[in-house]
């Protein structure tokens, strides 16, 4: 079925080498992320151009870690996001397992980078490592960020056009929004193999423009920096180990507090 992560086959290899005995996962993960200036010019309180990177990374201390059907990004207030203004003519329908991109969403496309999954049992090696690239399409009138992983060229395991869902929410104090980033179910668990996502290397364009009054915006503006030249960043992962009965009870979520440079 083409939303399976695993062909048949794929799933029959891995169960064979799949460690028989789980261990209990120790979760770990950082994230990194920085802006493109690193360090933008503000001229009085008109919002300057960015671009931004963001890297996560999740691990057992290269064991296979519990999956995460959702991982929240915090943004720093500082930050100002412009999603509503690009175009969303796709919704996740359009993208989900099709055999291509219909050309429409090509207006909408923000960002791209490169992520990896591991397949296996928690606290285990793993039995399937798999490089994917990624696409960030704008959606839902910039209520939405879609992640769109495919296969690295190369790389066995079939995975075409999957969509993970980022919904823009708000946030307070430090941070001026977040994206929940939920990973579909099908994506978590396959022929009993938890499924995690363990790096993700996403960068939002600094080139990719909407128009605002004349004027070229792009999808992150940065409205202010500290003196400090720092602004605060947050991340958390939600963990859960639902492979079946007989497995280790998952980890705790794991939240990284962090600063950027601006």
């Amino acid at each position: 079925m083409r939303r399976l992560l695993v062909v048949g086959g794929a799933v029959a290899v891995c169960l064979a080498i799949a460690a028989t005995v789980a261990f209990a996962a120790t979760n770990s993960v950082t994230y990194d992320s920085k802006l493109s200036p690193a360090h933008p010019k503000i001229k009085g309180k008109k919002p300057v151009n960015v671009g931004y990177e963001g890297i996560l990374d999740v691990s057992n201390n290269g064991l296979q870690p519990d999956s995460a059907p959702l991982t929240t990004i915090f943004f720093p207030k500082q930050l100002q996001n412009n999603a509503k203004r690009f175009p969303s003519p796709c919704s996740v329908a359009d993208i989900d397992g099709k055999p291509s991109i219909p050309a429409k969403c090509k207006p909408a496309l923000v960002g791209s980078g490169t992520a990896t999954s591991f397949a296996g049992t928690p606290g285990s090696t793993p039995a399937l490592i798999e490089k994917l690239v990624v696409a960030a399409y704008n959606a839902k009138k910039g209520k939405q960020l879609l992640l769109v992983l495919n296969q690295a060229p190369g790389e066995p395991v079939p995975i075409v056009n999957r969509v993970i869902i980022g919904t823009l929410g708000k946030a307070s104090g430090k941070f001026g929004y977040k994206v929940g980033f939920a990973v579909p179910a099908d994506l978590q668990n396959v022929g009993g193999l938890q499924v995690a996502l363990t790096h993700f290397d996403v960068k939002i364009s600094k080139s990719k423009t909407a128009k605002v009054k004349g004027k070229k915006v792009t999808y992150l503006q940065l409205k202010s920096c500290p003196s400090s030249k720092k602004v605060s960043t947050r991340t958390t992962v939600h963990f859960d180990n639902s492979a079946g009965a007989g497995q280790p009870a998952a980890g705790p979520d794991v939240t990284v507090n962090g600063t950027m440079a601006c």
